[in-house]
């Protein structure tokens, strides 16, 4: 998958990861994809669930072992 913008996030669980992801999101127009890397198992339940709350598409989760996972998010149309 194309993305548009890619932000390396590891090191953070969840409760840091989502207020990193809108930032790194604030300056992308509607429609377009961050791609976000993460290393903790935990993000798997997370970032899904925080799409839900805020609107954005959680387009693809791919698993890459037991910890590293990337994901690929819409934002949504304003």
């Amino acid at each position: 998958m194309k993305a548009d913008k890619a932000l390396k996030a590891s090191g953070l669980a969840c409760v840091n990861l989502t207020p990193e992801i809108r930032i790194a999101m604030k300056e992308m127009p509607a429609a377009q994809v961050i791609e976000v890397f993460n290393d903790d198992p935990a993000s798997r339940m997370g970032i899904p669930a925080w799409c839900r709350l805020t609107g954005h598409t959680l387009i693809e989760a791919n698993e890459l072992n037991s910890t590293d996972t990337l994901f690929y998010i819409q934002k949504k149309s304003s």
